[in-house]
């Protein structure tokens, strides 16, 4: 069976194919490069301070929690008692029995926060407010936070509790042992400036 010849149309369609082809190749080529050396060459270097959020917080009494929004997760911001800084602070062995992750050594938190505290200056917390066990919000149980029954003659008062399955952490952001969470709650970068919170470095 012949194979029928092309006429000189086809011939000139089939041409025009092939440059259109190798056209759309080559754009789809060059715009793949462009895109890595434009992220190569971005002025965003790893280790380079992040714009930064700066949020007044000495309006804040004593005791008090708030919450804001920051990259679009709800942070908690709380401002310590004096008790409750002492408190932290004491070496108490119940206590870290009573904790999954007494020093923090499996979670997340900037070195200068990596004390018992957990926090840059002791009369400030701030944490990220979403659980480690399912993602879920996390509130101050004095907010009124459906908190679990306590845990007979448990040697850590709960202040969080998430929302799904109710794991309940520290002053600190610890979590308790027993507890579905297996991570502390994160805390992010952050610094104190005078009366502001600034999140992120800026």
């Amino acid at each position: 069976m012949s194979i029928p010849e092309r006429s000189p149309e086809d011939e000139r369609r089939l041409l025009r194919l092939r440059v259109i082809a190798k056209a759309m190749l080559a754009t789809a080529f060059l715009t793949t490069v462009f895109v890595f050396v434009s992220a190569f060459l971005s002025g965003d270097k790893p280790g380079d301070p992040t714009p930064g959020m700066r949020v007044t917080i000495d309006d804040i009494a004593i005791g008090d929690t708030r919450t804001l929004i920051w990259e679009g997760r709800p942070v908690i911001v709380q401002r310590r008692t004096p008790d409750a800084i002492a408190a932290l602070r004491s070496e108490d062995p119940a206590r870290d029995a009573a904790l999954r992750d007494p020093r923090s050594t499996r979670s997340e938190q900037p070195d200068s926060a990596d004390t018992a505290l957990r926090s840059v200056q002791p009369e400030w917390f701030v944490a990220i407010a979403i659980g480690t066990d399912y993602g879920c919000p996390v509130k101050p149980v004095a907010a009124g936070a459906a908190e679990p029954e306590p845990e007979p003659e448990s040697a850590v008062t709960p202040a969080f509790v998430d929302d799904c399955r109710g794991s309940r952490y520290d002053a600190a952001g610890r979590v308790l042992a027993g507890e579905f969470a297996d991570k502390n709650l994160v805390v992010p970068a952050h610094r104190i400036d005078g009366g502001s919170l600034v999140l992120g470095g800026g």
